[in-house]
C-alpha cells in the first residue's frame, strides 16, 4: 500500500516537472492575454480587476454599484477583495472613491453586528487580509490582535490544510484573499505564509482535477450544482501555472467550472495576480 501511494505521488510530480518547460512560454502568455482580452470585451462579468491590471479605466458604473451595496451586504468581503486589488494595482485614482466607504465597515467580529459574516475559513482570510493590507498601505487603524490572528491562520493552513477542503464554492474566495497578501503585503512572514498556503490550496485542488478540467471530489462545504453542472461551454483554453514557476499545470480552464464562477471572478483574480508564478 505504501509503495502504491509513493508511486502515485512520484508519478504526479514527474508529470508536473515534465510540464515545466511548457509552462512559462510564449504560448501560455498568449492564452493568458487572449483570456484577458476576451473578458475585457465581454458585456458581463467581473472585469474591474483586469481593467486595473491593464491600467485602463475601471468601469465606473460597476464600481459605484459595488460601493453602494457594500455597507448592507452580508458577504461584502467578496467585493472588498476585488476593491483591494484595484487599489493596489492602480496609482491612487480610485482612493477617494473607495476608501471612505471602507472606513465605515468593521473588519472583524463586533457586538451587535447582524449584517456581515466573519467566522468561516474563507471569510476569515478575506477580512483579515484586507484589513492588514489597508493598514500597511494607508495606515488604517487595526486592533492589537490582527497580525497574531493572521499569522496563526496562515500557520494552521500550511500545517494542517483547509477545512473547507476541495470546495469549489469557497476555495476561490480563500485563494483570492491569500493572493492579495502574497502579492502586496510588506510583511515578509505574512507574504511568504500566504504564498505557501495558496500553493497548498491549488495543489490540493489539482490533485482531484482530470486532464479535461473536471473536478468531482468529496468536499467540505459544497453545493449540488457544482456536481450536476461541472462543465462550462466556452472555448477559452488556458494554461495555469501553479506557484513558484515550479509546478505548471496545463488544462482547459474554461471547462473547470469553479474557476469561472461566480461570473469569472476567480479566474480573473488568479490571472491578475502578480505573484501567481512566484508564490514560493
Amino acid at each position: 500500500m505504501k509503495k502504491h501511494v509513493t508511486l502515485i505521488a512520484l508519478s504526479f510530480f514527474v508529470l508536473l516537472s515534465t510540464q515545466l518547460r511548457a509552462g512559462n512560454n510564449a504560448a501560455y502568455e498568449q492564452r493568458k492575454n487572449d483570456y484577458i482580452d476576451s473578458a475585457l470585451l465581454s458585456p458581463n462579468g467581473h472585469k474591474m480587476i483586469f481593467q486595473a491590471y491593464r491600467n485602463v479605466p475601471v468601469d465606473s458604473a460597476q464600481l459605484q454599484t459595488m460601493l453602494n451595496n457594500l455597507i448592507t451586504k452580508t458577504t461584502s468581503d467578496f467585493d472588498i477583495i476585488q476593491l483591494i486589488r484595484i487599489l493596489f494595482l492602480s496609482t491612487g485614482q480610485y482612493d477617494s472613491k473607495i476608501l471612505p466607504v471602507l472606513e465605515d465597515i468593521p473588519f472583524w467580529i463586533n457586538y451587535n453586528d447582524t449584517v456581515r459574516n466573519y467566522w468561516s475559513e474563507n471569510h476569515m482570510i478575506m477580512w483579515m487580509g484586507c484589513d492588514w493590507l489597508l493598514h500597511e498601505k494607508y495606515n488604517k487603524p487595526i486592533d492589537s490582535t490582527l497580525r497574531k490572528r493572521l499569522v496563526h491562520y496562515l500557520d494552521l493552513k500550511n500545517e494542517f490544510g483547509f477545512y473547507e477542503f476541495n470546495s469549489s464554492v469557497y476555495a476561490p474566495y480563500s485563494l483570492s484573499g491569500l493572493l492579495n497578501l502574497a502579492d502586496f503585503s510588506q510583511d515578509t512572514i505574512i507574504k511568504k505564509g500566504a504564498a505557501t498556503a495558496a500553493q497548498r490550496l491549488l495543489t490540493d485542488l489539482l490533485l482531484y482535477t482530470n486532464d479535461l478540467g473536471a473536478f468531482y471530489p468529496v468536499a467540505g462545504r459544497n453545493y449540488p450544482s457544482k456536481y450536476t453542472t461541472p462543465f462550462i461551454k466556452t472555448t477559452a483554453a488556458l494554461s495555469i501555472c501553479s506557484p513558484a514557476k515550479v509546478l505548471p499545470i496545463i488544462f482547459d480552464l474554461s471547462r473547470f467550472s469553479f474557476f469561472l464562477r461566480p461570473a469569472g471572478r476567480f479566474g480573473h483574480q488568479l490571472l491578475a495576480a502578480q505573484g501567481v508564478h512566484q508564490l514560493l
